[in-house]
């Protein structure tokens, strides 16, 4: 155990950070959500401050628009003969099911549920 006290908070402290209850912190544990330790003579329970910032980060991961990291594709010839092997593909599935079957159709077959309705 890291003998740094600034690097470990008390359990009210680490949920005055976060904005919740004490009770949530001592279920998250329970749950195996978040990492605690113990002292050795109390058994009182010590937040690691990188747990609160992790949870932190977690919890305001809903309220930040969503990310889309774009990647330039891979350049090896294995990958490209891949890519287009499987563009044909379904290039030739859909070619057969324009002419058989609606979208929403399609969906619901391949996922049970109706897309449009």
């Amino acid at each position: 155990m890291n003998t740094d006290h600034t690097a470990y908070m008390t359990l009210k402290r680490a949920a005055q950070e976060l904005g919740i209850h004490q009770q949530t912190l001592r279920s998250w544990e329970r749950r195996g959500l978040i990492r605690m330790a113990r002292l050795p003579q109390s058994g009182y329970r010590r937040v690691p401050a990188e747990e609160v910032r992790r949870l932190q980060m977690a919890m305001m991961a809903d309220k930040l628009p969503a990310r889309v990291r774009i990647e330039a594709p891979s350049q090896d010839a294995d990958a490209l003969a891949e890519g287009r092997r499987l563009a044909e593909l379904v290039r030739s599935e859909l070619f057969v099911l324009e002419n058989e079957t609606s979208f929403d159709e399609l969906m619901q077959a391949r996922r049970g549920r109706q897309w449009l309705s």
